[in-house]
């Protein structure tokens, strides 16, 4: 019986071979096809975009300019602004923390800090939690941060959080905890400040330190030095005008730079065995929370609106930038998509559309 079945294995094993390689060429054709057309349609010059079946890359290609005026072409090595997707790192560093016992995900954030406290109000601080800020479930202000055109204008972290620069960017308790769910790009801002405090080192350092030197992120950084900056492509805006790099001391919030190499290095540990967290910590990431309804959990949106599948991940949106990193953990799959434009959304969302069409029959 088992010669039978060798025998059979061996004579299949050439079709089905050929049929992989045809499925993998069918989506290639897609994204060729309809990459070029979007970006020219939507003013945005490159994209970077990798494809991940059962745990494996199955594509990796750079589409269109990381720098117009100079005619360089986007490739898998380019340097990207991220976004919102570093609130996922974050959660991360965050729960490296909580398994090496250090803080608890139930405790006031208050107890973890010195530096900054929460401005007074009606509402119970202390139900501002580790997990509650992580949730967005915490009801502090804040939703996003434009970021600074000069390194020169960026203020210190506690200033920031007290909104010394800009006011809108005070972070404050503006509802009840644990009532209602809202974003907070502020909260991970006070998660940064637990991060440096707790580890008596600069948020970028513990990180790099923490995260990405185990996973071999050589090209992720939250600090951005001439070495990120040499393979960084440019940022553009919506009509497709040259923009400069927006710099962030909320870094938690806004701030990584990284390349698809580099992303796709922490997919396959996210989707395995890796040296950071456990499964059981990713696993509590990624689990949907109910004042959520099901869409976010800690540090990951949580969606199912391109099929009969769950992708749990982040996008990114800043001045320039659009970004999306999402992965089915049952199925060992995903897409990561990034842009060097502020309408990159447009497209990235055409491709999430294809690869989910692709992935559905396939």
């Amino acid at each position: 019986m088992k010669t039978r079945i060798t025998l059979f294995l061996l004579v299949m094993m050439p079709f089905i071979i050929s049929a992989q390689h045809t499925s993998k060429d069918d989506l290639l054709k897609t994204f060729d096809t309809n990459t070029p057309k979007a970006l020219e349609a939507n003013h945005v010059p490159g994209l970077a975009v990798a494809i991940i079946k059962n745990g494996e890359v199955i594509l990796k290609k750079g589409y269109g300019y990381s720098d117009v005026s100079n005619k360089e072409m986007v490739t898998t090595m380019t340097g990207f602004n991220i976004g919102s997707i570093s609130k996922m790192f974050t959660a991360w560093g965050i729960m490296k923390l909580v398994e090496d016992g250090t803080i608890d995900l139930d405790t006031p954030v208050s107890t973890y800090i010195s530096k900054w406290k929460l401005p007074s109000s009606e509402y119970d601080a202390r139900k501002v939690t580790i997990r509650n800020v992580l949730q967005h479930t915490a009801g502090l202000s804040v939703h996003g941060y434009p970021g600074y055109e000069s390194k020169d204008k960026l203020s210190s972290l506690v200033d920031c959080l007290n909104g010394s620069t800009r006011e809108e960017e005070q972070v404050k308790l503006i509802m009840q905890p644990e009532t209602t769910w809202k974003y907070s790009g502020g909260g991970y801002t006070v998660l940064q400040l637990v991060i440096e405090e707790v580890s008596g080192k600069s948020f970028a350092s513990y990180m790099e330190k923490t995260i990405f030197k185990p996973l071999k992120m050589k090209h992720t950084s939250f600090s951005i030095d001439q070495q990120i900056l040499k393979t960084s492509a440019r940022g553009y805006d919506d009509e497709g005008n040259e923009i400069p790099l927006r710099l962030f001391n909320a870094q938690a919030a806004a701030g990584l730079h990284t390349t698809i190499e580099d992303l796709i290095l922490f997919a396959k540990a996210s989707l395995s065995t890796n040296p950071v967290l456990s499964e059981k910590s990713i696993a509590l990431l990624i689990a949907p929370t109910e004042l959520s309804r099901g869409n976010y959990g800690m540090g990951y949106m949580v969606m199912n609106r391109f099929g009969d599948f769950t992708l749990s991940g982040h996008g990114g949106s800043n001045q320039g930038w659009q970004s999306g990193f999402m992965l089915d953990f049952d199925s060992k799959s995903g897409i990561i998509v990034l842009t060097n434009g502020s309408a990159g959304k447009k497209v990235l969302f055409g491709s999430m559309k294809d690869w989910a069409q692709w992935r559905s029959n396939h």
